[in-house]
């Protein structure tokens, strides 16, 4: 991941899925906008550990604001999943849920997977 001074946060783990392990990587990338990566391994595919999902759905919600669809994490063969982004926000909270799609507009009470909150220092 490119950028200047690049941070780490750990994905704390829901009860659901035990065995996942994450965290977000941000760095400052060009323009000012956060460079953001979200990694997780020994990630469950969604439908064992949710039954009727299909998908792990990454939002990304402001301090003052809704949880934003950032994109999905789909775990290959080996359990692990990447997703890259940017954003312009500076504190914010990640979280993982699975859905039933790719597109929902709000995550799924009850269907946590990972989360963390970040506020990147200046």
């Amino acid at each position: 991941m490119l950028g200047r001074g690049q941070q780490t946060w750990n994905l704390q783990t829901a009860p659901a899925v035990p065995a996942a392990q994450g965290k977000v990587e941000v760095a400052t990338g060009e323009k000012g906008n956060r460079d953001i990566k979200v990694e997780a391994k020994h990630l469950a595919q969604p439908e064992t550990a949710f039954p009727g999902t299909s998908t792990y759905v990454v939002w990304l919600k402001p301090t003052d604001g809704k949880p934003l669809n950032i994109g999905v994490l789909k775990p290959d063969k080996d359990l692990k999943a990447t997703l890259e982004t940017s954003t312009a926000f500076t504190a914010f909270e990640i979280m993982v849920t699975a859905e039933d799609g790719a597109q929902p507009t709000s995550p799924t009470m009850g269907r946590e997977v990972l989360r963390t909150n970040v506020v990147v220092a200046s």
